[in-house]
């Protein structure tokens, strides 16, 4: 069976903030099978920006693991750690145009961080990316006569340049209006199924969410529940599961505690194949 190209397991990272210890991530467990799309959710706060910056190699984990590709993120060195950046993962910034190079157009922004094959090679792998995001035509002109919309495709390309086996994108539309966001997702997932490419994306966009082959939910720093998408002659519905991490620690939603009122000690008993949960106080009686 082959191994998932993105697997953390019991993942902490822990940061200094005014001399104060922040637990971001705590024992989080995730995998990301080769040409995926995998939606990220959660709160502010919730552990999904520390995340993204693991999985882009900007930090290195506190405890736990965290591999892609073969690469142990909180093992690698330098060197290891700037061929990972350049050859394995590609990411998109929220803001579109800090993805850009302002002195630099469209089609050279993409051939910009270009490391393989002749100058004409590059060029026309450039020109191949823009025209896959749709601004083909738009080759020759600087960031500052794109879109919004224009820039973030322009910014999907340019990390899309040395077809990464993992791409990650923040927010990719949160600067956009729903119509345009929808557009640009549409090709960015034909775009992942053409070079095979598998993606993170953190969002609170629903309409993100739906071009995903599955959506995390993280609370408290661990991944706590799961939604795939299901077709049915209805049109789209989502399976929801929760998620049971090694330690054997499941996170009910929040909607589910507040409907049922617990707090505190929960008794569990088996039925059949079933786990009950009753409140300590309902199951004394």
């Amino acid at each position: 069976m082959t191994a998932p190209l993105v697997t953390c397991e019991g993942l902490v990272h822990i940061y200094k903030e005014r001399d104060v210890e922040v637990v971001a991530l705590q024992g989080l467990d995730l995998a990301v099978e080769s040409g995926e799309v995998v939606a990220i959710v959660g709160r502010s706060g919730s552990g999904k920006t520390t995340l993204m910056n693991i999985l882009a190699g900007a930090e290195a984990p506190t405890a736990g693991t965290a591999v892609v590709d073969g690469h142990e993120l909180g093992a690698m060195g330098e060197t290891e750690r700037d061929s990972y950046r350049r050859q394995v993962v590609g990411y998109v910034l929220q803001r579109s145009h800090a993805n850009l190079a302002k002195d630099l157009n469209a089609l050279d922004n993409v051939v910009l961080p270009m490391h393989e094959g002749t100058p004409e090679q590059r060029r026309q792998r450039a020109r191949d990316l823009l025209a896959a995001m749709g601004i083909g035509s738009l080759a020759g002109r600087l960031p500052a006569q794109l879109s919004g919309g224009e820039a973030q495709r322009l910014a999907v390309a340019i990390a899309m340049a040395n077809d990464p086996k993992l791409l990650l994108a923040d927010e990719p539309t949160a600067e956009l209006d729903e119509l345009t966001a929808s557009q640009i997702l549409s090709d960015l997932r034909s775009l992942l199924r053409a070079r095979e490419t598998a993606a993170v994306m953190v969002t609170h966009d629903r309409n993100v969410e739906k071009h995903a082959n599955r959506v995390i939910q993280i609370r408290d720093g661990r991944t706590s529940t799961e939604t795939r998408w299901r077709e049915v002659e209805q049109g789209l519905i989502a399976d929801e599961v929760l998620i049971l991490d090694r330690a054997g620690r499941l996170q009910l939603p929040k909607s589910f505690v507040e409907k049922l009122r617990m707090r505190g000690r929960v008794r569990a008993h088996i039925e059949g194949d079933e786990v009950r949960l009753k409140r300590v106080d309902e199951a004394s009686e």
